[in-house]
């Protein structure tokens, strides 16, 4: 397989030096993206003291990316597992990546208080103006959960013209169908209406694996003198079976086998979004969010053999409040201030049926409640060349769940409440127009969330303290000719983290806090050369980590691989055709949940895929894709279980075709 990789590389470069470079395309735009992230304002990337990535939605669409994870996977120092669906970023073990990266949807947080993280799969790509990559930074703004750094998806607005709309039709491996429909229309000069829907059925790699959705999403928008109202109403419905892990005699015997192909997931979520900005006078502004969902969870057991079918097990039903205010005052040419304060409660209500009465029987519920307060200012000055940052913030945590044992009658309540302080400081030196150089450090503190506080056992794990995220960083951002640089090397010290052991108590596992420090040294390095028709690129990760004391001094961190690297390329040898290759390599790691590093080391891989997209004068698109297309057999999360390893295989060589018409 690396002997193909290698020769579509050599064709790669002898394209590269066919080709000559044109000075009229701005390769500047790169440097001059504006961002929000950072401070919920926009800046652009040169401006902006961190090692940001933005992912346009042009790029999504020209390297013909189907879901976020797909797109997020380019990013320097970002690493994906598919059975957990969750992201990690600079070294995050593979389950604790959920509670220390803010994944955003225009500045409001997915992640959630209510023991459910967030879930990509809720996140329709085709809406998706940018997907905005900050790592270690953003906890000022949106608090601990961004330790390692946030996710920024940023939805598109409403066009300028009277009626907008697309409509496509995705065919696919595992009896895929995917259909979508939107329709835009501008009422008049200041209000808009919008609304989409998208309809997704499709098989999985393993036996008896599916995943059934329905999204669908209305929008309006009115324009104010220097602002903007916005109303937002979101309904997500799933429908899923994952397979469960197998050992490895049943990996080499067949990796497709699932041993619960009958259980499934129900997932129900209602989301209702309200978003105001105003310029009141020409150097002060607000924002202001909120969101209210409601989320329904039904894990559904399969019991036939015993003469029962389809018995819920473990329900789980969900309200949540998130709100943000914002103020911004301009006191000097490119300098202000922000002042703001979050708030979010969450209550979760859930049962727990037993199993050994065919789930008929109840066996415990509980209630929790969990509440966040926070408020932080942001200074940044400019002067001459030099930007400066400075920010802070104070939060306070606050949780209370009651837990009912139905046979005895025996309530148990758990308190615990923290309070929690970041920092941020940072230096941006703009050397011209075209390259920046920075230093940063930010600490963060972060107490358990809901679903840590819950399955904390005091008794083997002590009690829940926060954990402390030290970060010190300096990198570069540079267009030279026609090629775009970037790079940041970084050094992270961990107090304290949350983990998760399935083998800590015998109640299905706890969290605790690691008895000691981590430390990650590392360095991130990110390209693209831009020719005529030709545009290249490449980013490689390589991070150094380990557990400093405490019971595990000298191991690894598992689950995190010590390199990690991306190469690829978009070829247009026409105006309206888009050829493009990636491929990703993931090196050896230790097994996640191997905190001794008793295991062998799971084994590297490499994977590749090739899309291709065509754009008709008429609006029609027609674009398809393999991915995985040297068919390579691997598997992206792999743990220890007891004294075996436990493996996840991912899907072999797998197509999709698509079509879309847009107006």
């Amino acid at each position: 397989m690396y002997k193909k990789i290698g020769i579509l590389a050599l064709i790669i470069s002898s394209s590269l030096f066919a080709e000559e470079t044109t000075k009229e395309k701005d390769y500047g735009v790169r440097l001059n993206e504006s961002t929000i992230t950072s401070d919920r304002y926009e800046t652009p990337v040169i401006e902006t003291a961190k090692n940001i990535t933005v992912i346009s939605s042009e790029e999504i669409e020209k390297r013909g990316y189907q879901n976020v994870e797909e797109a997020l996977v380019s990013v320097p120092g970002i690493m994906f597992d598919s059975f957990n669906g969750s992201i990690s970023m600079r070294g995050q073990m593979p389950l604790a990546g959920k509670n220390n990266i803010m994944v955003l949807v225009n500045g409001i947080p997915q992640n959630g208080l209510d023991n459910r993280d967030y879930d990509l799969d809720f996140i329709p790509i085709e809406q998706i103006e940018k997907i905005e990559v900050l790592p270690a930074g953003g906890a000022i703004m949106y608090g601990g959960n961004a330790t390692a750094g946030v996710v920024n998806i940023i939805t598109k607005e409403a066009q300028n013209k009277k009626y907008w709309g697309n409509a496509g039709l995705t065919i696919g491996s595992f009896n895929e169908r995917k259909y979508k429909l939107n329709y835009g229309t501008n009422i008049n000069d200041k209000l808009s209406l919008e609304g989409q829907y998208i309809n997704t059925d499709k098989d999985g790699y393993r036996k008896g694996e599916f995943r059934d959705s329905e999204y669908a999403e209305i929008t309006t928008n009115y324009k104010l003198n220097e602002g903007n109202i916005g109303l937002k109403y979101i309904r997500n419905e799933r429908k899923s079976n994952w397979g469960g892990s197998l050992n490895k005699k049943q990996m080499e015997a067949d990796r497709k086998y699932n041993s619960n192909p009958k259980n499934y997931n129900k997932n129900i979520e209602d989301k209702y979004i309200l978003t105001f900005n105003k310029n009141l006078t020409e150097n002060f502004s607000m924002l202001f969010n909120t969101e209210y969902k409601e989320r329904e969870y039904r894990p559904i057991k399969n019991t036939a053999k015993s003469g029962f079918q389809d018995r819920v097990s473990a329900p789980k039903d969900t309200k949540q409040w998130y709100t943000n205010t914002q103020f911004k005052y301009v006191y000097y040419p490119d300098s202000y201030i922000t002042l703001g304060g979050d708030y979010s409660v969450a209550e979760v209500k859930e049962k727990s049926f037993d199993s050994n009465t065919q789930y008929t029987k109840l066996k415990s519920f509980s209630k929790a409640d969990y509440s966040l307060y926070a408020g932080y200012i942001m200074n940044k000055f400019t002067y001459n060349d030099f930007i400066f940052t400075q920010g802070f913030r104070l939060e306070k945590s606050e949780f209370d769940e009651d837990n009912t044992t139905v046979s005895t009658s025996k309530t148990v309540n758990t308190k615990n409440s923290s309070n929690d302080k970041s920092y941020d400081f940072a230096i941006n030196y703009l050397l011209n127009d075209t390259t920046s150089m920075y230093v940063s450090f930010n600490r963060t503190s972060r107490a358990p969330s809901i679903g840590e506080y819950s399955r904390w056992n005091e008794t083997v794990s002590g009690d829940p303290q926060s954990q402390t995220t030290t970060t010190y960083e300096a990198g570069l951002k540079s267009i030279f000719d026609n090629i775009y640089l970037s790079g940041a090397v970084y050094f992270v010290k961990g107090k304290s983290e949350i983990v998760y052991d399935p083998d800590r108590d015998k109640n299905d596992g706890s969290y605790y806090n690691i008895e000691g420090e981590t430390k990650r040294k590392g360095i991130e390095l990110a390209s693209e050369q831009y020719f005529d028709k030709l545009t290249l690129r490449e980013s490689l990760t390589y991070i150094d980590h380990e557990i400093t004391s405490g019971k595990y001094k000298g191991s690894e961190i598992p689950g995190v691989s010590n390199f990690i690297g991306n190469i690829g390329f978009t070829y247009t040898p026409v105006e309206s055709l888009d050829l493009n290759l990636d491929t990703r390599f993931v090196g050896k790691a230790v097994p996640s949940r191997d905190f001794y590093n008793k295991a062998e080391k799971t084994p590297s891989y490499a994977k590749t895929d090739v899309s291709v997209r065509y754009n008709f004068e008429n609006g029609l698109t027609l674009s398809g894709g393999i991915k995985n297309i040297f068919d390579k057999k691997y598997c992206d999360y792999i743990y220890l279980s007891g004294s075996n390893l436990a493996y996840f295989p991912s899907p072999e060589r797998t197509y999709y075709v698509s079509a879309e018409y847009k107006f």
